[in-house]
């Protein structure tokens, strides 16, 4: 069954509205619908989606790249995690558009997509609009014209993929690495080996790492009180919140909030 294909305006850089990591398997399908956003997915699992009335196998490395206003059916196994990135384009036309395919299997994906995929959900989340709009356009680039994008050797290891997954889709949670493992099915001292080897950290100062992030992305952009984004960014009381955001950034949460404002 030949692959639907959508003409993409590449030559506009695309506005980034939402990316991250999620992680899915408590249903068995969901079905989605951006109205107004483009939609690209990197699949860390084997699925299914149903799209313009054809049903459509992927495999673990899988791109999706869905136009606004495009119902998506998706059937999960358990523990199915992906990245995503939901774009608006300001074009209004196709005039520069490329072709490309709405699903591309992982043999039209160059090595190393997953792992820049997972640079832009940091981009993000680090409140790095510039670097996660042009991170994206790169990678739209790559789809559409691989043949002129440099070629990529890195690719997460699967079992942090799903580690990432959980960290940040439980922001308010105090993770523990030892609970985490356990429900990676890995000991802790293996995980941490993987983050030591991929991140150059371990993976407690990993989450603190993201858990910081997450709550100078809400300093600068929120209105919350200080100990209501302490506890929604994983730290369990104001003491120690207010040392980890002066450690990172030489100013207390209320200081960095009046200069980033």
């Amino acid at each position: 069954m030949s692959v639907p294909v959508s003409s993409f305006p590449i030559k506009v850089r695309p506005q980034p509205v939402q990316c991250g990591l999620c992680l899915h398997g408590a249903k068995a399908f969901e079905v989605h619908c951006q109205k107004e956003c483009w939609s690209l997915h990197f699949y860390n699992y084997s699925g299914t989606l149903k799209i313009a009335d054809k049903s459509l196998v992927f495999q673990t490395g899988s791109v999706s790249l869905i136009p606004p206003g495009v119902e998506v059916q998706w059937h999960f196994p358990p523990h199915a995690s992906h990245y995503y990135a939901h774009f608006k384009s300001r074009s209004l036309s196709h005039r520069g558009g490329v072709d490309i395919c709405l699903l591309s299997s992982p043999d039209a994906v160059l090595d190393g997509f997953g792992g820049q995929f997972d640079e832009l959900v940091r981009f993000f989340e680090a409140g790095d609009k510039l670097r996660t709009s042009v991170r994206l356009w790169d990678l739209l680039f790559q789809l559409g014209e691989p043949s002129s994008s440099p070629a990529f050797l890195h690719i997460l290891h699967p079992t942090l993929q799903v580690a990432l997954a959980v960290i940040r889709n439980n922001p308010g949670k105090n993770l523990r690495v030892q609970n985490l493992a356990a429900q990676l099915g890995v000991s802790r001292s293996q995980l941490t080996r993987l983050f030591q080897k991929e991140f150059q950290c371990g993976a407690k100062e990993y989450i603190l790492q993201t858990n910081i992030g997450r709550a100078c992305s809400l300093l600068r952009r929120s209105a919350m009180s200080i100990k209501s984004i302490a506890m929604s960014s994983g730290f369990k009381d104001l003491p120690h919140f207010n040392k980890a955001i002066r450690k990172e950034t030489g100013s207390s949460p209320t200081q960095y909030r009046l200069q980033n404002s």
